[in-house]
């Protein structure tokens, strides 16, 4: 294809990522911005406590051959998780999906290697656009189209349109660190999920099933509070409800209780879509938008949904 272009992709997540390499491969000057110092979005890894966590994306799965030769080609560093995941009644949560797996330099990484080559700017927040016929005025450069991979409400927001096509829910999340290695019942299973109308907890995810990221005589969870306790504490400090947390975890995993050495607490605004059937939204001319705001928020699903825009894009710039 006759190079064209540029295009400018707003949000640097996994599937703003797979969009601008897709352009990038053929052969159009793509600009990407991100707001955050880093790239990701929630697939973002936290070196806390000295442990490598996974505070967003816990795991990866793969079903289509297009996302299984990319993680090939792109990421090697990835283990399987071996040990399952349970519900309420104890009875193991199976993944129709394809086995579950991690990357050992934290599942950030493929976000990075996603991004090796881009026009990424960084710590570059955009907070308008200006559409003419010209093309999509964005922070003083002038673009032939854009793509918004934000949650749909910042999307919205962003292009002007009267609501967004999805809702999101908030979720507060929790790690916590446990002096001793296998606390409570944690070596029985990665993880435990509870009905999401429950509170305070909805999952909770045993760090130590990752080989590499806990050091120490140590145990680390990644706590994911219910919808409804996030909301009920969404304007709480962590202090507040970190406590509340905890003790809910132990409890689950029947861990005695003075065994807690360091918490930390983080709220994800933006954490799903609630929506399982977006609502149709009438975009200006020029703009594209892609993620989990019309695709389900597993990675594969992110990954392709980029890619699928790229494709919008290029037909888009042909025409």
């Amino acid at each position: 294809m006759k190079k064209s272009g540029p295009v400018a992709i707003i949000g640097a997540g996994l599937s703003g990522l797979s969009c601008a390499q897709s352009l990038h491969a053929a052969g159009i000057e793509v600009r990407v911005f991100e707001s955050s110092p880093v790239v990701g979005g929630r697939c973002a890894t936290r070196l806390w406590q000295g442990h490598l966590v996974d505070l967003g994306v816990q795991y990866f799965t793969a079903q289509s051959t297009e996302f299984k030769k990319e993680l090939l080609n792109r990421l090697r560093q990835f283990r399987p998780i071996i040990s399952p995941i349970l519900d309420r009644d104890d009875k193991v949560v199976t993944s129709e999906a394809g086995p579950r797996f991690y990357v050992l330099q934290g599942n950030n990484y493929f976000a990075h290697v996603l991004s090796h080559g881009l026009d990424l700017r960084v710590n570059t927040p955009v907070e308008s656009l200006s559409f003419s016929s010209t093309g999509v005025d964005c922070l003083g450069g002038t673009y032939r189209a854009v793509v918004s991979s934000l949650p749909s409400p910042l999307s919205a927001r962003l292009l002007g349109l009267s609501k967004p096509s999805v809702e999101y829910d908030s979720c507060l999340t929790a790690l916590l660190e446990y002096t001793g290695s296998g606390v409570g019942n944690s070596r029985q299973s990665y993880a435990r999920l509870l009905p999401e109308d429950q509170a305070p907890l909805m999952a909770s995810y045993c760090e130590n099933n990752k080989v590499g990221r806990i050091i120490g005589d140590k145990t680390v969870f990644v706590v994911h509070a219910s919808p409804r306790f996030s909301r009920e504490h969404a304007s709480s400090p962590p202090e507040k409800y970190l406590p509340l947390l905890a003790r809910a975890n132990e409890q689950l995993w029947h861990i005695p209780e003075g065994q807690l050495t360091a918490s930390f607490g983080h709220r994800w605004t933006y954490a799903r879509p609630l929506d399982l059937k977006p609502r149709s939204v009438s975009l200006p001319k020029g703009a594209f938008v892609c993620g989990d705001s019309h695709a389900d928020s597993t990675v594969e699903s992110v990954w392709l949904d980029g890619r699928q825009t790229a494709k919008d894009v290029l037909t888009y710039l042909s025409g």
